[in-house]
């Protein structure tokens, strides 16, 4: 009796000791510092970069040297974190339109071989009546069909 007691004393002294000398240690308790983020699009510099963990849109612009000229960023919120992985697109901008019927002289200034004394005339039209389609640009004074093929993937109603 005295042995088997002698016994569990020592194996509950050894699993008391075995026990409380290993202490379990959480590793997913401790953020991480950086996380990598892929940017593609309209940005100087394409590719996968490692940003600090609070980085934002902004940020990972920044690492890629920057926008070009034809990035648009109107649907992004440039301050928002990036999540760890993630893939952000910046777009194109779409080219602008100009309306026939409703350009201002210098609008209509910026299409192809239209200068001020043609974008007089295109207005004195509208004014008499409106464009009911593109093809009736043709109707003003100097606008032929060669400079109807320059304008007309630009100009809209």
């Amino acid at each position: 009796m005295k042995k088997i007691l002698l016994f569990l004393i020592c194996l509950v002294v050894f699993l008391f000791t075995f026990f409380n000398r290993y202490t379990f240690v959480s590793l997913d308790l401790k953020k991480p510092s950086t996380k990598e983020v892929e940017i593609k699009g309209e940005v100087n510099h394409p590719g996968i970069y490692t940003v600090k963990w609070d980085a934002s849109i902004q940020d990972v612009i920044e690492q890629a040297d920057g926008l070009t000229d034809l990035a648009n960023t109107d649907a992004l919120a440039l301050n928002r974190i990036v999540e760890e992985n993630e893939v952000i697109v910046i777009g194109k901008q779409e080219e602008n339109y100009i309306s026939i019927n409703t350009a201002s002289l210098e609008q209509l200034q910026t299409l192809p071989g239209i200068g001020p004394s043609l974008a007089s005339r295109i207005i004195e039209y509208r004014q008499e009546r409106s464009f009911q389609s593109i093809e009736e640009i043709k109707n003003v004074k100097g606008i032929g069909d060669k400079l109807f093929e320059k304008i007309k993937e630009k100009i809209v109603l």
